[in-house]
């Protein structure tokens, strides 16, 4: 079948992209193979994968046309199409079409990045706005049950095509201002100086510690000073009193456990949040310190991690009195809470009023009348707060409203603001004035504008290269996910920012700092799905010897080896396999490696035959690719396409059925798929879903080794032990089918072989990690005038091994990280 008139004509008329004398000849090449190779298959009522190039335009202005024609080339190139048993063009012709094409594609997707730019407009996400309200505004709230969900596009939350803006965001987002300056602004005294003494000061001693549930004695018994705790018992502070930063000491020390630490947490039980796990030791005792946000009635607890119960203490002393338990316990000495620490007023609010003076509305009220101002008593209540709240006191309301927005709408806006927009603002402000509002709410009212205006919640980017301030913003948000400092706006103001060595500067300070944690959390949070960790819970009844702390430790692994290889600018290879990884006690017994005491994590060699390390075989991973029941080698074939080797496969065919596993053990995996890939439509993906799916089938939900799946229920193989947890039993069903071949032809055993496969080309990992950098920095997906950048990114990076480091900075660098 021939191709119609206007697609050979299409092809051959590019106005717009190619003058015709230097593009004609080109695209002649790939009418000719689309012609002798292409359409019979493609055409028709029922074409071949749903695409029809008989009726295909070669509109590259269309946008559906335009990515069609990106998938044509894409096959074409890599050898895909036409399928092997069909009749195939030579190389000279699959190289002459792909080269024009490419030639064609790059040009159009180029010109179309000049005039309109590589990012549409784009708004800040809900954890970039609430990071920026809490840093600008000096306070830390939790926004995220106001700010609205964020659409996901190209596997991240901040691309601007997934960041619409409907009438609810613009509710939501002065909601949000709202929550942000009421935790901002003073309206009661708290300082030790000054009335009433709301800071809170706790300290407790473990004999002093009280006891409403009549543990002592049954489950922890007092030891001279300390309270010896044997069970999961918390030790608790009392309420804290407002919201605010808080210092913390805990002094403990373990009992029973030998020359093995004992990990405690800490944590408040309000928010569901371990704040931290710190090891304890028999030798002496350890002093732990930490400062953190509290909000206003949080208690922390303490208590260990893995301690049996109650009942599991009971069953071990059978019956015997708790002074002959020789099992592990910890003694706590001490535990001090204060605060609110800082001064009065705080930072965030002088950061919206000043050095304004601060007085009881009813004191403003009578000095204004010229009355005598009532008296303020030492021990007032917060209710006579919230009646009778403290507010700023101008003598000049209009000099002074017109300073401190002069002052605070540059910082909110990330850049100088224009006349016009000081102007409106400043008259929204005396606007109030005029109605009567007072000076500290009319200021108030203005403020919240400011935070739920575009301008504040909108990037401001040009088509062509960005300007300084719109560097530091994108600057920013990559690497913080906030607002710029105020060093970033000085060398913006300056001109200086775009300098190559400015920015390098400026880059390493940035991730030296520990704002750059966001970057840590965000990235992974979303490449790798860190995010879904707790959206599936494992089957308790078949994977038993899952616990709190083994969920706890799973996302901080793969994130700690994330700032690990960041910061020492590994090789972005041993994301794939490396000899090391970060491990604790807890994870350490989970993978079978001996060695490794106590809940902190720290670097750990692998040993060989561990079947370890990458991030591929981190039991985080394995989790978030599996449903908490069974394993799905289509799940993670699939993930590991689109997250590390960067070969996403087509969506599945619509009338295609899904593999529903079989839980009882009866059949396996493999089993079930050789009679899906029977479908025509099926098999051309699964050639290169199953193999990177089936090695890693020796993993099981939780990440844990296994040489066969386990059974619901009874099977011929009976009940065995896990290897790593003797105490444990489950039902042995069928073996684990592992290896197999690659779409490539290459054989493997295991996925210790797979992953020696992925390693050989080494570029290609660093070309997919540059680009699902390159969409998390800019809020764009990659297009085709940037696969050449991306090219560029990953072989400047081949001297230095495709550091990770390195290639972050390569890509601030980059032509589309400093251009719209």
């Amino acid at each position: 079948m021939k191709p119609s008139l206007s697609v050979i004509s299409a092809l051959l008329c590019l106005s717009g992209v190619f003058p015709r004398t230097a593009g004609a000849q080109e695209p002649r090449k790939v009418a000719a193979l689309v012609k002798s190779h292409c359409v019979e298959c493609h055409s028709g009522t029922k074409p071949e994968a749903g695409l029809n190039l008989k009726q295909l335009k070669f509109d590259l202005a269309d946008r559906h046309a335009f990515a069609t024609w990106v998938r044509v080339h894409d096959k074409l190139a890599d050898g895909e199409m036409p399928p092997p048993d069909e009749d195939q063009p030579s190389p000279n012709e699959r190289r002459a079409a792909v080269g024009a094409l490419h030639k064609t594609l790059h040009a159009a997707s180029l010109a179309q990045q000049k005039t309109e730019g590589r990012v549409a407009l784009r708004r800040i996400n809900r954890t970039q706005h609430e990071n920026t309200l809490n840093d600008l505004l000096g306070v830390s709230i939790h926004l995220g049950d106001v700010l609205p969900d964020d659409g996901s596009v190209a596997g991240f939350d901040n691309v601007s095509e997934g960041l619409d803006v409907s009438s609810s965001h613009l509710v939501r987002y002065q909601q949000a201002a709202d929550l942000a300056l009421d935790a901002a602004i003073a309206v009661r005294r708290w300082s030790k100086d000054s009335w009433p003494p709301k800071k809170l000061a706790y300290r407790r001693t473990g004999k002093e510690t009280p006891d409403p549930h009549g543990q002592l004695g049954k489950f922890m018994r007092l030891d001279g000073e300390r309270l010896n705790i044997y069970t999961g018992y918390s030790i608790q502070s009392p309420e804290v009193p407002l919201t605010g930063r808080y210092r913390l000491k805990i002094v403990a020390q373990a009992v029973n456990t030998g020359d093995r630490p004992l990990p405690l947490k800490v944590l408040v039980a309000e928010r569901g949040a371990t704040l931290a796990t710190f090891d304890v030791s028999t030798d002496r005792p350890r002093v732990f310190e930490l400062e953190t946000l509290l909000h206003k009635q949080n208690v922390i607890h303490l208590n260990g991690w893995q301690l049996p119960d109650a009942n599991g203490l009971t069953a071990l002393l059978k019956g015997g009195p708790l002074e002959t338990y020789t099992g592990p316990g910890f003694a706590f000495e001490l535990m001090e809470l204060e605060g609110p620490i800082g001064d009065f007023p705080p930072p965030s609010h002088k950061r919206l009023f000043g050095d304004l003076p601060l007085k009881a509305a009813s004191v403003v009220k009578a000095e204004r009348a010229g009355q005598p101002p009532p008296e303020i008593r030492e021990n007032r209540s917060d209710e006579d707060w919230q009646r009778d709240p403290l507010i700023p006191v101008s003598t000049d309301p209009q000099a002074d409203g017109q300073r401190l927005l002069r002052e605070f709408l540059p910082r909110a806006m990330r850049r100088p603001v224009d006349d016009a927009t000081l102007a409106y603002y400043i008259a929204f402000f005396q606007e109030r004035l005029d109605k009567g509002y007072a000076f500290h709410t009319a200021l108030r009212s203005t403020y919240k504008a400011i935070l739920s205006s575009p301008r504040f919640f909108y990037f401001r980017e040009e088509p062509g290269p960005l300007d300084d301030y719109a560097i530091a913003s994108r600057l920013s948000y990559f690497l913080w996910s906030t607002l710029p400092d105020d060093e970033l706006i000085a060398l913006a103001a300056k001109g200086e920012l775009r300098k190559p060595a400015v920015l390098r500067a400026q880059a390493e300070r940035m991730l030296g700092d520990e704002r750059s944690q966001r970057f840590i959390d965000n990235f992974t949070g979303q490449w790798l799905d860190l995010r879904k960790i707790n959206a599936t819970t494992p089957d308790p009844n078949l994977y038993g010897e899952s616990d709190a702390f083994l969920m706890w430790s799973m996302p901080r692994e793969t994130q700690a080896f994330f700032r690990e290889m960041l910061a020492k600018d590994r090789s972005v290879a041993e994301f794939v396999h490396s000899d090391w990884s970060i491990l604790n006690e807890r994870l350490a017994r989970h993978y079978g490696i001996p060695g490794v005491f106590g809940g902190e994590l720290r670097r750990v060699s692998l040993p060989p035959n561990a079947h370890r390390g990458g991030v591929l075989t981190h039991a985080s991973i394995l989790k978030v690719t599996a449903n908490g029941t069974t394993t799905s080698p289509i799940l993670r074939g699939k993930w590991v396409l689109e997250k590390i080797i960067g070969t996403p496969p087509a969506p599945p065919p619509p009338d295609v059925g899904a593999i529903e596993p079989d839980i009882r053990g009866a059949t396996t995996i493999r089993q079930q798929l050789e009679k899906h890939k029977s479908i025509a439509a099926c098999a051309t993906c699964h050639k290169h879903i199953d193999p990177p799916g089936f090695a890693l089938e020796s993993f099981d939900v939780i990440g844990g080794w296994r040489e066969f799946y386990r059974a619901s229920n009874s099977t011929k193989g009976g009940q065995v032990p896990l290897p790593n947890y003797p105490e444990r039993k489950v039902w042995r069903g069928p073996d684990v089918e592992i290896g197999g071949t690659t779409a490539q032809g290459r054989e493997f055993k295991n996925i210790d072989d797979y992953k020696a496969l992925l390693l050989e080309d080494k570029e290609q990992l660093a070309r997919n990690l540059a680009q699902q950098l390159l969409v998390f920095a800019t809020g764009a997906d990659v297009q085709f005038a940037d696969r050449e950048e991306v090219q560029a990114m990953a072989k400047r990076t081949r001297e230095r091994n495709h550091g990770l480091r390195s290639l972050v900075h390569e890509l601030i660098q980059s032509r589309p990280f400093l251009h719209k």
